[in-house]
């Protein structure tokens, strides 16, 4: 698999979590919080923590960790709240542009750029050593 198609894959599955949340408010499925408010347990948490530590820069995998990080705090919240009954800040959790929204987004923009990022690195470093 190419890290292109991994990475539309994980915001794939991440972004379907929208309609997992409006099942669990409806009663319709569970939800366990221990699985949504942990970056280790999913697919791109699994990545991030082990062949993005080699692919990425420092500063790009720091980025790709934290944006994760925060998806994860907001899908954990929107789990919370529903537990705790309180369904209207669970709901506008989940409005379009609401914090669901902005964390999916954000963290899907930010890596899918990140093909095109290592793209330009190799090339750089390709350079470097033509030019030795």
């Amino acid at each position: 698999m190419s890290i292109k198609r991994d990475i539309e894959y994980a915001i794939y599955i991440h972004g379907a979590w929208k309609t997992h949340f409006r099942n669990f408010l409806g009663g319709r499925a569970p939800m366990d919080m221990s699985v949504v408010g942990s970056t280790h347990a999913c697919k791109l948490g699994h990545w991030l923590d082990n062949e993005a530590r080699r692919m990425l820069s420092p500063g790009d995998h720091a980025e790709a960790c934290r944006l994760h990080a925060r998806f994860h705090e907001v899908a954990g919240g929107i789990v919370d709240n529903i537990k705790q009954k309180n369904f209207a800040v669970a709901r506008a959790s989940l409005i379009p542009g609401g914090a669901f929204d902005q964390a999916s987004h954000g963290m899907a923009a930010f890596l899918r750029r990140m093909p095109m990022r290592q793209r330009a690195r190799g090339r750089t470093d390709t350079e470097v050593k033509q030019a030795a």
